[in-house]
């Protein structure tokens, strides 16, 4: 019993490896910046993410995206926020930049840094791209068109 337990474990945890070195990109791509993604830059696969994520959240991740520090592009932590701004409210945001107005779209210019003289024109311009912009589904493609169309507004 004991044999057929560990040779259950041993051929999961083999899978496991052999799977997930196709399943991630980089390891910065996938649990973004920090220590554990310093000490794991160069691997590629799930496990590694993990180890590289485990590590973060138990050392100063926080500190590190707020400060730009170890590893962390400076703007990392904003960025991230811009991205779950967008995923949570997708539906909201694709009607109010139709209508070049609302609460939402206001909130989304404030947090890319427009200038409060400039915000007008950068909801003009959303709405005048928000073709190009939601023919993407992915979150990630939204936001590259969104930093396309706001990057003469951003101070």
């Amino acid at each position: 019993m004991k044999k057929i337990i560990t040779n259950v474990v041993l051929s999961f945890f083999l899978t496991v490896m052999v799977s997930t070195t196709a399943h991630a990109s980089t390891t910065q791509d996938s649990v973004g910046c920090g220590i554990g993604t310093m000490i794991f830059q160069s691997t590629n696969g799930l496990i590694w993410s993990l180890f590289a994520l485990t590590t973060n959240t138990t050392t100063f991740n926080t500190v590190s995206m707020t400060f730009g520090l170890v590893n962390c592009p400076a703007g990392a932590s904003v960025r991230g926020r811009i991205a779950s701004f967008i995923e949570f409210n997708k539906p909201k945001l694709a009607i109010e930049i139709a209508q070049g107005k609302g609460d939402h779209l206001a909130a989304l210019v404030e947090m890319y840094g427009v200038k409060e003289s400039n915000r007008v024109a950068a909801m003009i311009a959303l709405k005048s791209n928000q073709i190009i912009i939601f023919s993407h589904q992915s979150t990630d493609a939204i936001q590259v068109e969104m930093d396309k169309t706001l990057q003469a507004f951003v101070s």
